[in-house]
């Protein structure tokens, strides 16, 4: 290297898709746009509550007793609850029934006598000296078959 060396040269190519980048990466962050790769400033800039909120899905038999409804053994398309969830309130309780026969299925399919689906509102504490678990009743609904 000569001392009249100014080291590597960035082409203008370079410099303008770096300008690019750092102007999508900044508007993506301005208004939390999650666009890939510009995916997760939420991560680390949301608040996160000292409570937990699920959902609990329990298959109520003839007696009167519960049994939990396993995610898993479900189609596909029901084992994110929470999605179906959301939006549970807004369908008509022909829908809602049919969603609970769907989730009651895989136990009628064990020979189970189901006749609805009770769905709780579960929140917990987070903290391990925090107050004990709440579950209430959100839904109930399905057929008796």
């Amino acid at each position: 290297m000569h001392e009249d060396d100014e080291g590597p040269t960035v082409s203008r190519r370079t410099r303008w898709l770096l300008h690019a980048f750092l102007l999508v990466f900044a508007v993506t962050g301005v208004w939390h746009l999650e666009l890939y790769p510009f995916s997760g400033f939420r991560l680390f800039s949301e608040l996160r509550s000292a409570e937990r909120e699920s959902w609990r899905l329990r298959a109520v038999d003839g007696d009167g007793g519960e049994r939990p409804v396993r995610l898993a053994d479900l189609p596909i398309g029901y084992r994110n609850s929470t999605l179906v969830l959301r939006g549970f309130d807004d369908l008509p309780s022909d829908e809602r029934d049919d969603v609970c026969d769907a989730w009651a299925q895989p136990l009628r399919d064990q020979g189970v006598e189901v006749v609805g689906v009770r769905v709780y509102a579960v929140v917990e504490s987070l903290r391990p000296d925090g107050p004990p678990r709440r579950r209430t009743l959100a839904y109930e609904c399905g057929r008796p078959r």
